[in-house]
């Protein structure tokens, strides 16, 4: 029971991490767009990913099995061209607020793809979890306003849901794999499928960067990209997807701090009070099976033992 707690402390310390860099990549991303198109940030963010994550696998000589090639592809092509293209192109028109609502939506349609794939199951206190983290998001970043976009908010939704997708996807692949190499394999193919893409569409992104720009790039790519994957896949070894969703909202609390501390944004007491939700909402889910959800009935859990982590 002890080792077991262990790695649930620690798959937990993984996802808060996770979410907390992913929730610095907003305020990395709007300062290399001033310098960059949206697709030569994703592609110079997740190439700079792979060429972390890729040679570290090659020393391992862990290779993908013929028969999971199909998915990797697929799931490299869902992660990074689609998903992000559409999340950055979706924001390009919508307002930011009306956009991070939508992103909210995130963990109840984990939960919900997460139970109809799986079998995971949340009782109550699980749900009521979900919904409090989802209300934490929605106090932060208030209505929409005038700004809103059909458009917009429509690309940034279809976003959220292929995310879904690819996750429980890549969840597939780190039962077989270990975190590193499924997550070296699945962000490098998804590069080379936006490779093309960004050079038709925007042609060769530029080297003559800005060091301001330049250093939110090596950000973006080298710790809010190649270090949390990996750490968010990790972490779905030993932890149920749908739980894990929830921890996803911490990342618009990270962006409305930055945007106080940095950007001398304002915040009020309903931002304060739905970041509040946030923190508890992932505090409940991150207790032991036995308090939050049950047991895990999902049969593709499994316990892992500190063997399995081969970073």
């Amino acid at each position: 029971m002890s080792d077991h707690n262990n790695s649930h402390r620690t798959a937990v310390t993984a996802l808060v991490i996770s979410s907390l860099l992913w929730g610095t990549a907003f305020l990395f991303a709007k300062l290399a767009f001033a310098e960059l198109t949206v697709s030569q940030v994703v592609l110079y963010r997740f190439g700079l990913a792979c060429l972390v994550l890729l040679p570290a696998a090659l020393l391992r000589r862990a290779w993908p099995e013929r028969r999971d090639l199909p998915l990797f592809v697929l799931t490299g092509f869902l992660t990074v061209p689609v998903t992000f293209l559409l999340q950055f192109g979706g924001l390009a028109l919508t307002g930011v607020a009306s956009a991070s609502l939508i992103i909210g939506a995130l963990p109840p349609l984990l939960a919900l793809a997460a139970a109809g794939v799986y079998g995971e199951r949340l009782n109550a206190r699980g749900w009521g979890a979900v919904g409090a983290s989802t209300l934490g998001v929605a106090l932060i970043v208030g209505l929409p306003g005038s700004d809103r976009n059909w458009l917009g908010d429509g690309l940034v939704f279809i976003s959220i849901v292929v995310a879904v997708v690819w996750i429980l996807l890549s969840k597939r692949l780190i039962e077989r794999y270990s975190a590193l190499v499924a997550t070296a394999y699945i962000l490098t193919f998804g590069t080379l499928i936006l490779l093309p893409i960004s050079l038709v569409w925007d042609g060769p992104p530029r080297l003559n960067l800005s060091a301001g720009v330049l250093g939110s790039v090596l950000a973006l790519g080298l710790a809010c990209t190649a270090l949390t994957f990996l750490l968010w896949n990790w972490a779905l070894e030993r932890f149920p997807a749908s739980r894990a969703g929830v921890f996803i909202n911490i990342e618009p609390v990270v962006g409305a701090l930055l945007g106080v501390t940095l950007l001398h944004e304002t915040i009020g007491p309903g931002a304060l009070l739905g970041g509040l939700l946030i923190v508890t909402a992932a505090w409940v889910v991150s207790q032991p099976e036995d308090t939050a959800t049950g047991t895990y009935p999902d049969p593709t859990f499994r316990e892992s033992s500190p063997s399995t982590w081969e970073v």
